[in-house]
């Protein structure tokens, strides 16, 4: 293996690591929310707490990938300690700024979310019951938007930690927000006559905690902590010309998120719920490998970039979509076979249904098809990224809104809540499609035979599995002879163990080179 893969490896693991760990409170916390908190309250708070997060998608993630830390790489490989240090404390107080402005701003205009739902009607069709809630809940919404501060301060943190390798901290910190939110859920929720309010609380307290966490580490990384006001600093000035076009392109995610939440909002009572733990049941597998590639990635590819060494930024790129398939392909099938059982053992107690169970399983096999997409496009976009173009990424981000928004108005009205999850799989496969075919052009030989014979080997494997996995899940549940929790968490325990151990034997024996790579982390022989 070479030193760059081995590098490479080395990151994903550390960052799948800790990601993991914080994933599975995150899914504690869907569970406990979804238990203990009833569908309308649910409902409330999903749409409430969507909306900083939007915003930290776009100000936040977005500028950390693209904006920071290409700027910060150069400086730290170019300048001295000091010129370093000054950068950092800058932009700092810049985005300070910036997160400051935007959660202003959300606090004005939330009261008019109401009469945006209104807009909807004709294709949702007539609930006036539904925008009477909503606008009941604006200040919900209102108290968890500052949420947007805490998490905005705690994203940029991980830009100078990533540019300096350390990787550890950043991944596992998220747990502390889903850890204040099962302590806030389970210790307060019969408090309030609005369930909801514990979640709010939760927020607050996780955010501080999360945001307190990551400056304690960049300061004893960087010797930096507070934010200076030089808006003029030249490196200011560098990553918001960079910052520009990505808030533009994140901007056109969150038009889809925000079309979304309206209209899951919309369509009735739990549907917001549904997509919500759907969506975050796709996620643990996205974070905990898709994102983790594209994250260790980046900074090697910026310095690929930083040294004008195209074929060290190409081989870099290859391994990272190489990686990226290897990793979430099995991830793709074991979610669309096992989508029933594992949202009944994970969910089905107390305030959620066995009609939830129906509509979030059901969510989830639409999502996870286009799993694979989401996770590609997040590694595709590094490679222009690494080389400070991030005009590029947004021109294809606003190609795939408009696609998105009128896939969502032409599939809502026949296929209801699965024409939302439909939308967003085309769009982001359209998506990737478009980035990598811009990159193929820009470096040749990104298709060879070599890279398509490795992910025909790959994809062969996961789709034996997944025939394994399907074929268990029958037996089993043949062999039981009824339904409940007890066959399906059998079942779970049979094909999960087994379809994992699949793989593993089949990439050996197909030579799949990821396998050795990991492998060889754990000291394995390759």
């Amino acid at each position: 293996m070479t030193d760059s893969r081995r590098q490479l490896a080395r990151f994903t693991a550390i960052f799948a690591g800790g990601t993991m760990l914080s994933r599975v409170f995150g899914l504690l916390r869907d569970i406990v929310i979804g238990v203990f908190i009833p569908t309308l309250s649910r409902d409330a708070f999903i749409v409430a707490f969507r909306f900083p997060n939007m915003l930290r998608d776009m100000l936040g993630e977005g500028a950390a990938n693209a904006a920071l830390i290409p700027v910060f790489s150069e400086t730290h490989e170019k300048e001295d300690e000091a010129a370093f240090k000054r950068l950092l404390g800058a932009v700092m107080g810049a985005m300070l700024f910036v997160f400051s402005a935007v959660t202003l701003g959300a606090l004005l205009l939330l009261p008019l979310l109401p009469s945006a739902m209104r807009l909807l009607q004709p294709w949702t069709g007539e609930d006036p019951a539904r925008i009477a809630e909503l606008a009941a809940r604006v200040p919900l919404m209102q108290w968890t938007f500052p949420y947007l501060i805490f998490i905005g301060l705690t994203v940029f943190a991980t830009a100078p930690l990533f540019t300096l390798r350390h990787f550890g901290t950043p991944s596992w910190s998220p747990a502390l927000l889903n850890i204040s939110l099962i302590g806030c859920t389970l210790g307060l929720y019969w408090v309030f006559d609005e369930p909801a309010w514990a979640l709010v609380l939760g927020v607050w307290i996780g955010g501080v905690a999360q945001c307190a966490l990551m400056l304690h580490k960049m300061r004893q990384v960087t010797g930096v902590l507070w934010p200076r006001w030089e808006p003029w600093h030249p490196g200011v000035k560098r990553v918001f010309w960079l910052l520009v076009p990505v808030i533009l392109g994140q901007a056109t995610g969150e038009v889809n998120k925000f079309v979304d939440t309206l209209f899951a909002y919309s369509l009735g009572e739990g549907v917001p719920s549904a997509l919500f733990f759907a969506n975050h049941l796709v996620q643990l597998p996205l974070s905990i490998f898709g994102v983790a590639v594209s994250v260790a990635a980046l900074p090697e590819l910026s310095r690929a970039g930083a040294r004008n060494d195209m074929d060290g930024l190409r081989e870099t790129l290859l391994d990272a979509l190489r990686q990226t398939v290897f990793l979430t392909a099995p991830a793709v099938m074991g979610l669309v076979v096992l989508a029933q059982p594992l949202v009944r053992v994970l969910f089905q107690y107390r305030e959620f249904s066995a009609e939830d169970t129906v509509m979030t399983a059901t969510a989830v096999v639409y999502i996870a098809a286009g799993l694979l997409s989401f996770a590609l496009v997040k590694v595709a976009v590094q490679g222009f990224y690494a080389v400070k173009n991030t005009r590029t990424p947004v021109i294809v981000a606003t190609l795939s809104m408009l696609l998105n928004i009128l896939l969502i108005f032409s599939l809502v009205g026949v296929l209801g809540f699965r024409g939302l999850a439909l939308a967003t799989t085309l769009s982001y496969t359209v998506n990737f499609l478009l980035l990598f075919g811009l990159l193929a052009r820009r470096h040749p030989r990104l298709v060879n035979a070599e890279m398509a014979g490795a992910l025909a080997r790959i994809v062969l494997a996961a789709a034996v599995m997944a025939v394994v996995v399907q074929g268990l899940y029958w037996g089993v549940a043949s062999l039981w002879g009824g339904e409940g929790l007890p066959r399906d968490v059998v079942v779970l325990a049979v094909t999960i163990p087994a379809g994992a151990i699949c793989y593993v034997v089949l990439a050996k024996v197909l030579g799949i080179q990821e396998l050795s790579h990991f492998l060889g982390l754990f000291g394995a022989r390759k």
